[in-house]
C-alpha cells in the first residue's frame, strides 16, 4: 500500500509498512518520530469518522478531549519516551464529537540501520460496550419486551419453583394458561402497534388484580402463564373462583387504542399442584388441556376458566385423549388450507417499507414484505398466515417475494432511480442446499447486482445445522448481504453474531416498548447494541421508530439506519418512488428538539464517564434547556457536565431525573 506524508507519495516509506506489519498485522496509524501521522488505515477512519487526508501530518492528540484522562496521557508519553511499548485504555472522541473507549497499543519502530526511534505504530480497538453489553442483556433476558412481564424463561423457572415447594398439607398453588380471545383480530385489523398497546393495558389491569406473590408471565403471542400461590388447601374450591373472577374484571371494560375502543376476551385452563402434576412438564400439560377445553366450550360455558380435573372428565366423555392437537384459533380466520392455496395460485403481494439513513436523511433501501390475497379478496398479513405454512410453502413464498422484489427493483432502475432491497429468508428452507443457486438465478434474470440484495434471517428462529451454515456462506460468496432480523426477540447470542457472516443487524422494535417508563435503561440498551454493531463491523437498523422522539434519540446515539411508521408504513410498489422523491429528514444532531433526544445526548457521554465535549454555549442541551424553561439549578447541573476531567455523577443523576418526567409528558402519539 502506498504511504503518504503531507499528501505526497513517498514510495521509500513502504519499508516502514513492511517492518510494521512484521510487528503487528492490525495497524491503525503510523506516525514519524515526532508523532506526525503518515499512514491511516481504513478501519481507523471507520472507527473515528476522520478521513485519511484530515489526519495526515497531524498529531493523533486530535482524538483526545475533555474526558481523556491526563494521567493516562502522561504515562503514555513517559513509556514512549523510554522506547518501550505502551498498552492501555483511553477515552477518545470521534470527529462528530461522540466519545468512545479504545484498547490502545503503540509500538516504537526503528527502521533501517537507525538505532533511534524512527516511527510509531498504533493499534486501536473500540471496546466501549463489551462489558456493558453483557450486563444489560442479562438484565433484559428474563422479561418480555412488549409487556414488561416475565418472559417464557422466567415463567418456566417460576413453575419449577412452585412444583418443587409442593406438597404442603395446608397450602397449594395453581398454575394456569391464559389465551386472549379475539386478540388476533385486533392485530389483523388495527395493526401490531395497536395489538401491543392492548397487551400493555391488559397486563397492567391483570397485575393490579393479583395478590402479592402471584405471577403473570408472557409465554409468547397471546398466551400467558398465571401462577396463584398460597391458596389454602381446605378452602381452595371456594377461594379460587373469587380470585379468577377478580382477574376477569380486567377485560370487562374496553381498551382504548388511538381513540378506538377494543374488546377482547380470555380463556383459562388451570391446574392444581400437585393434584394435576408433580413436575413442571405435567402441570403445564394439565393446564394446557384445560385451556383447550375452555376454548372448545367458549360459546357454552358459564365461567371463563376450566380446571384440569373437569377437563379430564370432559375429555373422557368425548372419547379423546385430551391432547391439544388441532386446537382452533380465535377470531374469524380463513380456513388453514386457504393460505397454501393462495401461494400456489399466485396471490402473493409485495409491499415495501423504506429504511432511512439517519446520518444523511436519505433512502437507498426498501424492505420487501409479503401479503397474501385470500379467497374473497381479504389481504392476510404474515402473523396470520406464517404459522400455517410448512417448509415447502415457505420456499414458494420466499421465491415469489424475491422474484417480485427484484422485478420491481429492475423497473425502478429503468426509470432512473436506484434503490436496494431486502427480503426475509426463513432459515428452514436452507436445508436442501438449493437456495444459493436459486437466488443467483433470479439475480441474473433481473440483471441485479448481488450487493443490492439483502436477506434477513429472523433471530427468533434456530440456525444450527451444517447445511444451513453452508448455504449462508454460499450466499455471501455470491455477494449477497445477510442481516440478523429482530435482534432482541429470541435466540440471539454474541456467538451467533460472530459465527455467521452477517453484515447488518436489525434491532427488534420491542426493545423500545419501555422507553416512556424506563427511558434511561432503554437508551442504554440501544447504545450498547449500536456499539456492538460498530465493534463487529455491521450496519445497525433500529426498527419501530414510530415518532419524532424515538427517531431523534436513535440519531443522537449514532444509529446508522432506522425504519418505522414515523417515516412511512409499508406501501405498494407504485407509491414508493413518489414517496421517496418527496421524503426529507433533518438529521442535524446539533439541534435537540425532544426530551428523549436530550437524554440520549447526555447519556452517550455519561455512560462513558466523559464530559460533554463542546463549549457550553454551543452545546445542543443549552438551547434545549433554555427553550424548555429549565430552572437555573437545572442549567447548573448541565454546566457541570462540561467540566474536566469527567462528569459529576450527582449532577448527572439530577439532570437525568429532571429529563425523565418530561419524556413521559412528551406523548409519543406523533405520527
Amino acid at each position: 500500500m502506498t504511504l503518504r506524508t503531507n499528501g505526497n507519495v513517498d514510495d521509500g516509506l513502504a519499508s516502514v509498512l513492511v517492518a510494521a506489519r512484521g510487528a503487528t498485522a492490525d495497524i491503525a496509524l503510523i506516525t514519524d518520530s515526532t508523532q506526525a501521522v503518515m499512514y491511516v488505515s481504513a478501519s481507523f477512519t471507520a472507527m473515528t469518522g476522520y478521513e485519511q487526508a484530515e489526519l495526515m501530518g497531524r498529531n493523533c492528540r486530535v482524538l483526545q478531549g475533555p474526558g481523556t484522562d491526563s494521567s493516562t496521557r502522561r504515562i503514555m508519553r513517559e513509556v514512549l519516551a523510554s522506547g518501550e511499548v505502551f498498552e492501555g485504555e483511553i477515552l477518545n472522541y470521534r470527529k462528530n464529537g461522540s466519545a468512545f473507549w479504545t484498547a490502545l497499543k503503540i509500538i516504537p519502530m526503528r527502521v533501517g540501520a537507525s538505532t533511534a526511534i524512527t516511527h510509531f505504530v498504533s493499534i486501536q480497538r473500540d471496546i466501549s460496550n463489551h462489558v456493558a453489553l453483557l450486563k444489560q442483556l442479562q438484565n433484559q433476558a428474563l422479561h418480555d419486551s412488549v409487556t414488561g412481564l416475565p418472559n417464557r424463561t422466567a415463567a418456566e423457572r417460576a413453575v419449577e419453583e412452585v412444583v418443587k415447594r409442593a406438597p404442603d398439607r395446608e397450602v397449594t398453588a395453581a398454575v394456569g394458561l391464559i389465551d386472549l380471545d379475539d386478540f388476533r383480530l385486533v392485530n389483523n385489523t388495527l395493526g401490531h402497534a395497536a395489538g401491543d398497546a392492548v397487551l400493555q393495558q391488559w397486563a397492567a389491569r391483570v397485575l393490579s388484580r393479583l395478590r402479592e406473590g402471584d405471577v403473570l408471565a408472557r409465554m409468547g403471542g397471546d398466551e400467558f402463564i398465571l401462577i396463584l400461590k398460597n391458596i389454602t388447601r381446605s378452602t381452595a374450591n371456594e377461594d379460587l373462583p373469587g380470585m379468577l373472577h377478580r382477574v376477569h374484571e380486567a377485560v370487562k371494560a374496553p381498551f382504548t387504542v388511538d381513540g378506538q375502543q377494543v374488546r377482547i376476551g380470555m380463556s383459562l385452563g388451570i391446574a392444581l399442584v400437585p393434584e394435576d402434576g408433580t413436575d413442571s412438564r405435567s402441570i403445564l400439560r394439565s393446564a394446557d388441556e384445560a385451556l383447550y377445553t375452555a376454548k372448545e366450550r367458549r360459546n357454552h360455558r358459564r365461567t371463563w376458566w376450566e380446571t384440569a380435573e373437569h377437563a379430564s372428565i370432559h375429555s373422557q366423555d368425548n372419547g379423546n385423549s385430551g391432547t391439544t392437537n388441532g386446537r382452533s384459533g380465535t377470531g374469524p380466520e380463513a380456513n388453514p388450507e386457504d393460505y397454501p392455496g393462495a401461494l400456489t395460485s399466485g396471490n402473493i403481494l409485495v409491499h415495501f417499507q423504506p429504511v432511512v439513513d439517519l446520518r444523511e436523511g436519505t433512502v437507498h433501501l426498501f424492505e420487501a414484505l409479503a401479503r397474501l390475497t385470500l379467497p374473497g379478496g381479504r389481504v392476510a398479513y404474515p402473523d396470520e398466515f406464517l404459522p400455517h405454512l410448512g417448509t415447502d410453502d415457505l420456499r414458494v413464498l420466499f421465491v415469489g417475494v424475491l422474484d417480485r422484489a427484484l422485478e420491481i427493483l429492475a423497473a425502478w432502475d429503468r426509470e432512473g432511480t436506484r434503490h436496494d432491497v431486502s427480503v426475509n429468508l426463513p432459515p428452514a428452507i436452507l436445508l436442501d442446499g438449493s437456495i444459493p443457486a436459486l437466488v443467483d438465478k433470479l439475480l441474473h434474470a433481473h440483471d441485479i447486482q448481488p450487493g443490492r440484495l439483502g436477506l434477513e434471517l429472523l433471530e427468533s428462529q434456530v440456525i444450527s445445522l451444517d447445511a444451513q451454515r453452508t448455504a449462508l456462506r454460499e450466499l455471501v460468496a455470491l455477494g449477497v448481504n445477510l442481516a440478523m432480523d429482530d435482534l432482541g426477540s429470541g435466540y440471539s447470542s454474541l456467538q451467533r453474531l460472530s459465527s455467521f457472516p452477517f453484515s447488518a443487524i436489525k434491532l427488534d422494535r420491542g426493545l423500545l416498548f419501555h422507553v416512556q417508563d424506563r427511558p434511561l435503561e432503554t437508551l442504554s440498551v440501544l447504545a450498547t447494541l449500536i456499539q456492538l454493531g460498530r465493534d463487529l463491523g455491521m450496519n445497525v437498523v433500529i426498527e419501530g421508530l414510530e415518532n419524532e422522539s424515538l427517531t431523534e434519540a436513535a440519531t443522537v446515539l449514532g444509529a446508522p439506519l432506522g425504519q418505522g411508521y414515523y417515516f412511512a408504513k409499508p406501501m405498494p410498489p407504485e407509491d414508493c418512488l413518489r414517496w421517496s422523491d418527496s421524503f426529507t429528514l433533518h438529521s442535524d444532531v446539533s439541534l435537540i428538539e425532544t426530551p428523549l433526544g436530550a437524554l440520549a445526548y447526555h447519556l452517550k457521554f455519561a455512560r462513558l464517564a466523559a464530559p460533554h465535549p463542546l463549549e457550553l454555549d454551543r452545546c445542543p442541551l443549552t438551547r434545549f434547556l433554555h427553550e424548555a424553561n429549565a430552572s437555573a439549578e437545572v442549567e447548573a447541573w448541565h454546566a457541570q457536565q462540561h467540566e474536566a476531567p469527567g462528569i459529576h455523577p450527582g449532577s448527572s443523576k439530577f439532570l437525568i431525573d429532571w429529563l425523565t418526567p418530561h419524556i413521559r409528558e412528551h406523548s409519543p402519539q406523533e405520527s
